[in-house]
């Protein structure tokens, strides 16, 4: 028999929230276990939010006002079905991500969007936000990674989604149906090698990465700011970090295990470090010295993925008052103010309006009963 937690208690205290600092308050916190248990909330509830791991970072699994029921769809974790030779897997929409590498990498494969939230994140949650990771340049979005979906509409029903209708479902953040199952792409494990280059020069640096970016095989380029780079055990300068999928890096077996702990730990010092909010624009990078003034002058970190221009811009709660100053200046320059974290909650005033309009049609039609995820993106 399913169990509701109800209001008020620890528990749905714990689902109040994501990994952002937006908090909400659930009327109730199911925990289906099977598909019909699944069918029976969505056809007797109105309001819906399905849950992960939480580690969104924009207030997209955030219930709100009191009146959504989250679903936690942690128990559909199966995987199955790998198939060597098709280089594919089935999964459920529960599995957590390191749990998924880990069973790949013993039959010597690997999914190859790896965000650094991979200990927490599930596969339905990338799937909806249309996650990418550090190796962004080279494999892309998660929705280049899907074969087909699995999706419970709004009345029970459950339908396969091929490649051509993904993108209803994949970036739309859980607003037009849930996503239970999915058949993913994965590659044959890769030995890499890797390279750490201080940086004095922001010039200098944006000449590196834009000849890395013409360089095959180069998969990842990322960066951080001195005090990032300083709190985690570098040189107080700006750092590049390189990857490689052969041995042209200078770090290579164990080295290259301890380069992957060096980038892990970026996120932990940037939380520790009081900072509570992470907004992801991306950007051209002729346009990185010009922010890069404004980060320094507004004392925030920086971090990112420059393989595809993506910043990771941290905030202090006393400096919330200067993120909706970051996305004028980013959109002032040409720039997205979300590349990777969603628009959920806390970034739906900045839609524009032609965007706004396609959003709100493909919601009609994928979800016309407006039961899932409602108030987040529009």
């Amino acid at each position: 028999m399913m169990k509701l937690q109800k209001n008020f208690n620890g528990a749905n205290k714990h689902y109040s929230r994501d990994a952002s600092h937006y908090k909400g308050n659930a009327l109730d916190v199911v925990h289906p276990k099977s598909i019909e248990e699944l069918r029976k909330i969505v056809k007797t509830t109105n309001y819906l939010v399905g849950r992960g791991g939480g580690s969104g970072l924009s207030g997209g699994a955030v219930p709100l006002a009191g009146r959504d029921t989250v679903i936690n769809l942690l128990q559909f974790n199966k995987i199955n079905n790998f198939d060597k030779e098709r280089k594919t897997v089935e999964v459920g929409c529960g599995v957590i991500l390191e749990g998924l590498q880990d069973y790949l990498n013993f039959r010597g494969f690997e999914f190859p969007v790896n965000p650094f939230s991979r200990k927490i994140a599930t596969i339905g949650g990338m799937i909806a936000t249309n996650a990418v990771s550090s190796r962004v340049g080279k494999y892309g979005r998660m929705a280049q990674w899907i074969k087909w979906i699995d999706v419970m509409d709004c009345q029970g029903a459950i339908s396969r989604k091929g490649v051509t209708e993904i993108s209803d479902y994949s970036g739309m953040e859980g607003t037009t149906g849930i996503i239970v199952r999915a058949c993913l792409k994965v590659v044959s494990k890769i030995k890499r090698s890797a390279t750490i280059v201080p940086i004095t020069n922001l010039i200098e640096m944006i000449e590196i990465v834009e000849n890395l970016k013409r360089d095959k095989t180069v998969s990842m380029i990322d960066f951080c700011d001195e005090i990032i780079s300083e709190g985690i055990g570098l040189e107080k300068k700006y750092h590049l970090f390189i990857e490689y999928e052969n041995d042209l890096g200078l770090l290579k077996g164990p080295e290259y295990g301890e380069f992957l702990k060096t980038l892990d730990t970026i996120y932990s010092f940037v939380l520790g470090n009081g900072c509570i909010a992470i907004e992801d624009p991306k950007i051209m990078l002729s346009k990185l010295v010009h922010v890069t003034k404004w980060f320094r002058e507004k004392n925030v970190l920086v971090f990112g993925h420059l393989s595809a221009g993506v910043l990771y811009v941290c905030f202090k709660e006393e400096q919330f008052s200067e993120i909706p100053v970051l996305r004028k200046l980013i959109k002032r320059l040409g720039g997205m103010i979300t590349f990777s974290h969603g628009i959920g909650v806390l970034k739906r005033d900045f839609v524009e309006f032609n965007d706004k309009k396609i959003l709100e049609n493909v919601k009609k039609r994928t979800d016309p009963l407006n039961k899932f995820n409602v108030g987040k993106m529009l």
